[in-house]
């Protein structure tokens, strides 16, 4: 594997990543409502962090485009 193969593969990986917490957050906002009080919080704080991780890895596919 050269190094364009290896880029690109992690491009794919780090793609995938995202559409995993992509798909994490879509689940959970419609549960969400559905929630008492206490797991309610509790979900809509891993809604939070699946919308950071799935910016992060997104930023991280772009940056390896570009180097």
């Amino acid at each position: 594997m050269d190094h364009n193969e290896a880029t690109r593969s992690l491009e794919r990986l780090f793609e995938k990543e995202a559409n995993r917490a992509q798909e994490a957050v879509t689940e959970l906002e419609a549960l969400v409502q559905h929630l008492p009080e206490k797991p309610r919080l509790l979900a809509q704080a891993q809604i939070k962090a699946s919308h950071k991780m799935a910016k992060e890895f997104r930023e991280l596919a772009l940056r390896s485009k570009e180097k």
